[in-house]
């Protein structure tokens, strides 16, 4: 599988990813230990209760919680200098890249590998993020509240990043990874791009294109890491899908990643231009998405939205599903990835729905829980 992914690559970039393969240590880890820590840290994690509680709070009342709980360390750092959403969104994010960096810290072998490929998830973020700011005209410091340093980019590296004095110079620190490597097949200079959409989905792409091609079905492990991000890709694909769906856009481009467990990139395709009860039809021919179908009018009538979250609760089920039927493997540590992540999105989606006047009840609707 892995041969037939970087084929597709430029021969630097194939030749890079083989390398970086053939180093994931035949190792199986130290996957008791690890799945027995991760399991504690997932009995930490916010409960719907304290979310409903959260809805009745203010801001303060909910960074004072807050700071009586996992996020104490950040909150009592960072609070001399932020207040309010601030204090929250930045201290969020620099506990769950603590997090992440700890379990990978305590992990060994191929173990160790898997997860630190999978956190690379967090450099397309923080990239993506960085030249969202420079186009914007963001200041250095508020890019940087922003950035979640969980990947292999460092907080040293990312803010030499931020500080760099022009795209051109950001992406020419960038050469040879997916970000450059995603300029270059779109035959542009950062000076000539328009929109970034394009680049942005062409970085995700390469990014679980490279993720699968260098995690080879070669143990258990690598197997179930495959079979987890694979479904994944289905995710984001679905994702992807409903949102053409619903706005009726038409791109000029494919958005679709390769890789899907179930959902083929031409049946995507196919589907976007469906009416609702085709395309209700066409879901219900996979197991992912057979439940959505049913709901596909319902969800239609409340919008864009709610079509996205109830793809994003499902996200949360499978990952929990497959965590429970393989508990000593690293498919409980990637489901309490997913759950952090979606704790620290929750915190913000309450926090800057407070501060926008939204009510509890819009707040609790925008919620993936």
């Amino acid at each position: 599988m892995a041969s037939k992914v970087t084929s597709l690559l430029p021969p630097e970039l194939a030749r890079y990813l083989r390398r970086i393969a053939k180093r994931i240590p035949l190792e199986s880890g130290n996957y008791p230990y690890v799945t027995a820590r991760v399991r504690a840290k997932k009995t930490l994690l916010l409960s719907e209760d304290t979310y409903a509680k959260m809805l009745q709070m203010e801001i303060p009342q909910i960074a004072r919680i807050l700071g009586e709980g996992v996020y104490k360390a950040e909150i009592l750092v960072l609070a001399p200098r932020l207040s309010g959403v601030d204090l929250i969104e930045v201290a969020t994010n620099r506990n769950m890249a603590a997090v992440f960096a700890q379990i990978i810290n305590f992990s060994e072998g191929e173990l160790r590998q898997m997860i630190a490929l999978y956190l690379d998830r967090f450099d397309v973020h923080n990239i993506k993020t960085i030249v969202r700011g420079r186009t914007f005209g963001a200041t250095a410091t508020e890019i940087l509240e922003d950035l979640v340093p969980a990947g292999s980019m460092d907080e040293r590296f990312l803010r030499e990043i931020v500080e760099l004095p022009s795209l051109a110079e950001v992406f020419a620190r960038l050469e040879g990874s997916i970000y450059s490597q995603a300029l270059e097949q779109l035959g542009k200079k950062p000076s000539e791009m328009e929109l970034w959409n394009k680049w942005e989905d062409l970085v995700t792409k390469l990014y679980y294109q490279n993720l699968l091609a260098v995690v080879p079905e070669r143990t258990e492990g690598t197997r179930l890491m495959r079979e987890f991000v694979r479904r994944e890709v289905d995710i984001m694909n679905l994702k992807t899908l409903l949102r053409l769906w619903a706005s009726r856009v038409r791109l000029t481009y494919d958005p679709f990643i390769d890789g899907g467990w179930e959902l083929a990139r031409d049946a995507l395709a196919e589907m976007v231009g469906l009416d609702a009860n085709a395309l209700a039809a066409r879901l219900r021919k996979y197991s992912l998405t057979e439940a959505l179908s049913a709901r596909l009018k319902e969800l239609e009538a409340l919008g864009v939205g709610q079509l996205v979250r109830s793809v994003e609760k499902l996200h949360l089920l499978e990952a929990g599903r497959y965590a429970h039927v393989n508990p000593l493997s690293v498919l409980p540590v990637l489901d309490y990835i997913v759950r952090k992540e979606r704790e620290v999105q929750n915190l913000r989606i309450i926090t800057r729905g407070k501060e926008s006047g939204l009510s509890s009840n819009v707040i609790r609707d925008l919620l993936v829980i």
